[in-house]
């Protein structure tokens, strides 16, 4: 009827153990700390284009042209923003995966490799 094994109740007990003492070790990520990754990014892309728009009105200022510079400048600070929001989140996603893989090193399993191995053995 089910597949339920003897030792796998262990197991996954203390699997389960092992990753509440390994997150009370390193702290809890509360919604404070969510919050300031999504301010960290707005400043990295907030800061590029404010900074774009003003040498933007500058440059409209001192070489009045057919182009629009102060658009111009917002878009390319807009770019440059995205740039280092794309830059700061890749750093942030190889901290996670440097993490996993220490994790393997401790034999600790993340919870998606833990059901791949169940597989394995049936």
């Amino acid at each position: 009827m089910s597949d339920y094994k003897p030792g796998e109740f262990g197991q996954t007990v203390g699997t389960k153990e092992q990753r509440k003492i390994r997150a009370e070790q390193k702290g809890t990520v509360g919604a404070w700390s969510a919050f300031g990754a999504m301010g960290a990014v707005g400043w990295l892309v907030a800061v590029p284009i404010v900074l774009g728009s003003l040498f933007g009105v500058w440059l409209d200022h001192r070489w009045p042209a057919k182009i629009n510079w102060t658009m111009t400048m917002l878009g390319a600070g807009l770019a440059v923003g995205c740039l280092f929001a794309g830059i700061w989140m890749n750093r942030e996603k190889n901290k996670i995966i440097k993490e996993r893989e220490e994790w393997e090193q401790q034999d600790i399993k993340p919870k998606d490799q833990e059901l791949k191995d169940r597989n394995d053995v049936d």
